[in-house]
Protein backbone atom coordinates (compact mmCIF):
# COMPACT_ATOMS: atom_id res chain seq x y z
CA UNK A 1 0.00 0.00 0.00
CA UNK A 2 1.44 3.56 -0.31
CA UNK A 3 2.07 5.74 1.91
CA UNK A 4 0.34 8.97 2.45
CA UNK A 5 1.50 12.21 1.38
CA UNK A 6 -0.99 14.62 3.01
CA UNK A 7 -0.23 18.29 3.03
CA UNK A 8 -0.15 19.71 6.40
CA UNK A 9 1.56 23.47 5.95
CA UNK A 10 -1.35 25.39 6.03
CA UNK A 11 -1.92 27.41 9.12
CA UNK A 12 -5.17 25.70 11.34
CA UNK A 13 -8.50 27.55 10.01
CA UNK A 14 -11.46 26.38 12.47
CA UNK A 15 -13.86 28.09 9.96
CA UNK A 16 -13.00 27.47 6.34
CA UNK A 17 -13.90 23.45 5.07
CA UNK A 18 -16.78 23.24 7.40
CA UNK A 19 -18.49 26.45 5.89
CA UNK A 20 -17.33 25.20 2.44
CA UNK A 21 -19.99 22.39 3.48
CA UNK A 22 -22.55 24.70 4.98
CA UNK A 23 -22.70 27.23 1.75
CA UNK A 24 -23.08 24.18 -0.44
CA UNK A 25 -25.91 22.92 1.57
CA UNK A 26 -27.52 26.56 1.88
CA UNK A 27 -27.15 26.79 -2.01
CA UNK A 28 -28.81 23.76 -2.57
CA UNK A 29 -31.82 23.83 -0.35
CA UNK A 30 -32.65 27.23 -1.81
CA UNK A 31 -32.44 26.18 -5.24
CA UNK A 32 -34.54 23.11 -4.42
CA UNK A 33 -36.96 24.95 -2.48
CA UNK A 34 -37.17 27.84 -5.85
CA UNK A 35 -38.22 24.77 -7.72
CA UNK A 36 -40.70 23.24 -5.54
CA UNK A 37 -44.62 23.35 -6.89
CA UNK A 38 -47.37 23.22 -4.60
CA UNK A 39 -48.52 19.48 -5.14
CA UNK A 40 -45.08 17.61 -6.08
CA UNK A 41 -45.34 15.24 -3.04
CA UNK A 42 -41.81 13.92 -4.45
CA UNK A 43 -39.79 16.93 -4.67
CA UNK A 44 -41.31 17.81 -1.49
CA UNK A 45 -40.00 15.30 0.42
CA UNK A 46 -36.52 15.38 -1.30
CA UNK A 47 -36.59 18.58 -0.11
CA UNK A 48 -37.84 18.01 3.36
CA UNK A 49 -34.95 15.28 3.62
CA UNK A 50 -31.86 17.93 2.44
CA UNK A 51 -33.53 20.55 4.80
CA UNK A 52 -33.28 18.24 7.15
CA UNK A 53 -29.78 17.67 6.82
CA UNK A 54 -28.85 21.34 6.70
CA UNK A 55 -30.81 21.83 9.88
CA UNK A 56 -28.33 19.30 11.37
CA UNK A 57 -25.45 20.45 9.67
CA UNK A 58 -26.58 24.68 11.49
CA UNK A 59 -27.25 22.94 14.83
CA UNK A 60 -24.52 21.06 15.20
CA UNK A 61 -21.56 23.63 13.58
CA UNK A 62 -23.50 26.53 16.40
CA UNK A 63 -23.11 23.92 19.25
CA UNK A 64 -19.79 23.72 18.63
CA UNK A 65 -18.99 27.77 18.08
CA UNK A 66 -21.16 28.17 21.24
CA UNK A 67 -19.38 26.34 23.82
CA UNK A 68 -16.13 25.28 24.82
CA UNK A 69 -12.26 26.29 24.43
CA UNK A 70 -13.65 28.06 20.98
CA UNK A 71 -15.73 30.21 23.10
CA UNK A 72 -13.09 31.35 25.78
CA UNK A 73 -10.33 31.78 23.06
CA UNK A 74 -12.61 34.31 21.29
CA UNK A 75 -12.96 36.25 24.35
CA UNK A 76 -9.73 36.81 24.87
CA UNK A 77 -8.63 37.29 21.24
CA UNK A 78 -11.35 38.81 19.43
CA UNK A 79 -13.17 40.82 22.34
CA UNK A 80 -14.30 43.22 20.28
CA UNK A 81 -16.16 40.76 17.93
CA UNK A 82 -18.16 38.92 20.62
CA UNK A 83 -21.40 40.85 21.00
CA UNK A 84 -21.36 41.24 17.06
CA UNK A 85 -21.38 36.87 17.09
CA UNK A 86 -23.48 36.51 19.76
CA UNK A 87 -26.33 38.47 17.99
CA UNK A 88 -26.06 37.34 14.92
CA UNK A 89 -26.36 33.66 16.20
CA UNK A 90 -29.06 34.45 18.10
CA UNK A 91 -30.83 36.25 15.23
CA UNK A 92 -29.89 33.54 12.62
CA UNK A 93 -31.06 30.84 15.14
CA UNK A 94 -34.70 33.08 15.03
CA UNK A 95 -34.99 32.90 11.58
CA UNK A 96 -34.12 29.31 11.02
CA UNK A 97 -36.69 28.44 13.74
CA UNK A 98 -39.01 30.67 11.37
CA UNK A 99 -38.11 28.70 8.42
CA UNK A 100 -38.47 25.02 10.29
CA UNK A 101 -42.08 25.85 11.04
CA UNK A 102 -42.58 27.11 7.02
CA UNK A 103 -41.21 23.80 5.92
CA UNK A 104 -43.39 21.51 8.07
CA UNK A 105 -46.65 24.19 6.90
CA UNK A 106 -45.00 22.82 3.20
CA UNK A 107 -44.66 19.45 3.57
CA UNK A 108 -48.12 19.12 5.30
CA UNK A 109 -49.61 20.83 1.98
CA UNK A 110 -51.04 24.04 3.54
CA UNK A 111 -47.56 26.35 3.04
CA UNK A 112 -46.45 28.82 0.54
CA UNK A 113 -43.79 27.61 -1.10
CA UNK A 114 -42.75 31.61 -2.73
CA UNK A 115 -42.93 32.28 0.94
CA UNK A 116 -40.22 29.71 2.44
CA UNK A 117 -37.96 30.04 -0.83
CA UNK A 118 -37.67 34.04 -0.45
CA UNK A 119 -36.84 33.18 3.62
CA UNK A 120 -34.08 31.06 2.47
CA UNK A 121 -33.06 33.85 0.04
CA UNK A 122 -32.66 36.57 3.15
CA UNK A 123 -31.49 33.55 5.59
CA UNK A 124 -28.50 32.21 2.95
CA UNK A 125 -27.57 36.07 2.72
CA UNK A 126 -27.60 36.81 6.13
CA UNK A 127 -25.48 33.85 6.91
CA UNK A 128 -23.19 34.29 4.27
CA UNK A 129 -22.59 37.61 5.95
CA UNK A 130 -21.95 35.98 9.08
CA UNK A 131 -19.58 33.42 8.11
CA UNK A 132 -17.16 36.02 6.46
CA UNK A 133 -17.06 37.92 9.68
CA UNK A 134 -15.85 35.00 11.15
CA UNK A 135 -13.59 33.71 8.52
CA UNK A 136 -12.01 37.50 7.97
CA UNK A 137 -12.09 38.84 10.86
CA UNK A 138 -12.33 35.98 13.51
CA UNK A 139 -9.75 33.54 12.11
CA UNK A 140 -6.76 35.82 11.28
CA UNK A 141 -6.87 37.17 14.83
CA UNK A 142 -6.86 33.78 16.91
CA UNK A 143 -4.28 32.85 13.80
CA UNK A 144 -2.32 35.56 15.40
CA UNK A 145 -2.70 34.90 18.81
CA UNK A 146 -3.12 31.66 19.86
CA UNK A 147 -1.16 28.45 19.14
CA UNK A 148 -1.44 26.23 16.12
CA UNK A 149 -1.40 23.28 19.10
CA UNK A 150 -4.34 25.13 20.66
CA UNK A 151 -6.89 25.99 17.29
CA UNK A 152 -5.60 21.71 16.58
CA UNK A 153 -6.94 20.82 19.77
CA UNK A 154 -10.14 22.61 18.95
CA UNK A 155 -10.09 20.88 15.69
CA UNK A 156 -10.05 17.69 16.79
CA UNK A 157 -12.30 18.33 19.57
CA UNK A 158 -14.99 19.63 17.51
CA UNK A 159 -14.50 16.38 14.66
CA UNK A 160 -14.49 13.47 17.23
CA UNK A 161 -17.34 15.08 18.81
CA UNK A 162 -19.74 14.60 15.68
CA UNK A 163 -21.18 11.01 15.78
CA UNK A 164 -20.31 9.41 12.51
CA UNK A 165 -23.74 8.93 10.55
CA UNK A 166 -23.83 12.97 11.06
CA UNK A 167 -20.22 13.34 10.04
CA UNK A 168 -21.65 11.55 6.99
CA UNK A 169 -23.59 14.15 6.43
CA UNK A 170 -20.79 16.72 6.50
CA UNK A 171 -18.33 14.58 4.63
CA UNK A 172 -21.26 14.75 1.82
CA UNK A 173 -21.75 18.39 1.32
CA UNK A 174 -17.96 19.36 2.60
CA UNK A 175 -15.56 16.94 0.21
CA UNK A 176 -17.05 17.91 -3.02
CA UNK A 177 -16.51 21.72 -1.90
CA UNK A 178 -12.83 21.21 -0.66
CA UNK A 179 -9.86 21.43 -2.74
CA UNK A 180 -7.61 17.93 -2.86
CA UNK A 181 -5.28 19.29 -0.10
CA UNK A 182 -8.06 19.80 2.11
CA UNK A 183 -9.57 16.65 1.50
CA UNK A 184 -6.66 14.45 1.76
CA UNK A 185 -5.98 16.36 5.10
CA UNK A 186 -9.36 15.45 6.52
CA UNK A 187 -9.86 11.95 5.13
CA UNK A 188 -6.05 11.36 5.80
CA UNK A 189 -6.37 12.38 9.50
CA UNK A 190 -9.52 10.08 9.55
CA UNK A 191 -8.12 7.20 8.47
CA UNK A 192 -5.02 7.11 10.58
CA UNK A 193 -7.22 8.28 14.23
CA UNK A 194 -10.30 6.22 12.82
CA UNK A 195 -11.47 2.51 14.00
CA UNK A 196 -11.37 0.83 10.58
CA UNK A 197 -15.21 0.04 10.45
CA UNK A 198 -15.93 3.99 11.16
CA UNK A 199 -13.00 5.13 8.37
CA UNK A 200 -14.74 2.54 6.36
CA UNK A 201 -17.86 4.78 6.95
CA UNK A 202 -16.29 8.22 6.27
CA UNK A 203 -14.71 6.77 3.06
CA UNK A 204 -18.17 5.36 1.56
CA UNK A 205 -19.50 8.94 1.95
CA UNK A 206 -16.47 10.02 0.26
CA UNK A 207 -16.94 7.56 -2.96
CA UNK A 208 -20.87 8.53 -2.93
CA UNK A 209 -20.02 12.26 -3.38
CA UNK A 210 -16.95 12.40 -5.63
CA UNK A 211 -16.43 12.38 -8.79
CA UNK A 212 -13.90 9.48 -10.26
CA UNK A 213 -11.07 11.56 -10.65
CA UNK A 214 -11.10 13.41 -7.29
CA UNK A 215 -11.67 10.17 -5.85
CA UNK A 216 -8.67 8.94 -7.20
CA UNK A 217 -6.73 11.54 -6.24
CA UNK A 218 -7.31 11.43 -2.41
CA UNK A 219 -7.00 7.80 -2.54
CA UNK A 220 -3.57 8.18 -4.30
CA UNK A 221 -2.91 10.68 -2.20
CA UNK A 222 -3.89 9.10 1.29
CA UNK A 223 -2.63 5.42 0.26
CA UNK A 224 -6.43 3.65 0.22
Amino acid sequence: MSQPTVETTQPVDLYREVHKGLRRSLFAVTEAAGALGESDAPSTAEFVDRFGELDMMLTTHHGHEDAGELVRLIGVHCAPLVGKIEEAHEQLTEAFAALRESVVRVAAGSGDVDALYDGLVRFTTDYLTHMAVEEHQVMPALQQHASADELMSITMAIRTSVPPPDMVVFLKYMLPAMNPAERAAMLGGMKAGAPPEIFEMFWSAATDCLGEADLSDVASRIGV
